[in-house]
């Protein structure tokens, strides 16, 4: 009997926020806005172990003829990766403007060439903070914490505090992980270079929208 070295899926968000997804119409990488509890339909695996730069499988939840470019996985500042295109010398890119452009032939690796790897776990947390009254956030003032949403340059903003998902993956993780009706205390990072600040996360009893797929 063959082993089989234990494998880690990953899915990714742009640079504005959104998920790289899959087009099964197009049989192509497109970008799809973040959704509680909706895992997007292309992932990565990687050995559980892997190390940077490392040879990505990517995976269609819909399974369709078309193959992938060989992609090299590129690690960049903050948890955040880039894909590299070794036979054109290219990255990359989700663009923005119109419908929205996923592209492999960016000359250059910017701000629209970086992407962020979330584990299911981190999907979960990121799920249950933009998902109302799923929890109750409390820093260490006791002020309670509005409903983040989602912006640009991978952050949640909570009113006027901006929280980089980039500096706080093991947090994500650990929300996730928070069963319902239980607290934890969380360190958030809010800034690079800056000290962690403790928060309590409540998760709340009511029902929460986690669907069949989280």
């Amino acid at each position: 009997m063959t082993e089989t070295s234990p494998t880690l899926r990953l899915w990714f968000m742009d640079w504005h926020g959104w998920m790289l997804d899959h087009d099964p119409l197009k049989d192509a990488p497109t970008r799809t806005p973040f959704q509680p509890g909706r895992l997007p339909g292309l992932c990565a695996l990687v050995p559980a172990a892997f190390q940077f730069p490392c040879r990505p499988f990517m995976e269609k939840r819909v399974s369709m003829p078309r193959a992938f470019p060989e992609m090299e996985m590129q690690e960049l500042p903050h948890n955040r990766v880039a894909f590299f295109l070794p036979r054109h010398e290219t990255y990359l890119i989700s663009v923005p403007f119109g419908s929205g452009l996923v592209d492999y032939y960016s000359p250059s690796q910017k701000e629209w060439e970086t992407f962020l790897p979330l584990t299911l776990e981190m999907l979960r947390g990121l799920s249950l903070l933009v998902t109302p009254a799923a929890l109750k956030l409390e820093d260490d003032t006791g002020e309670e914490l509005p409903t983040p949403a989602l912006h640009e340059q991978m952050t949640l903003r909570f009113g006027e505090r901006n929280l980089p998902l980039f500096l706080n993956t093991d947090a994500l993780t650990r929300i996730g992980q928070i069963m319902p009706g239980t607290s934890a205390s969380i360190e958030l990072t809010w800034q690079i270079d800056a000290a962690p600040s403790p928060v309590i996360v409540h998760h709340q009893t009511a029902p929460t929208p986690a669907p069949e797929t989280l």
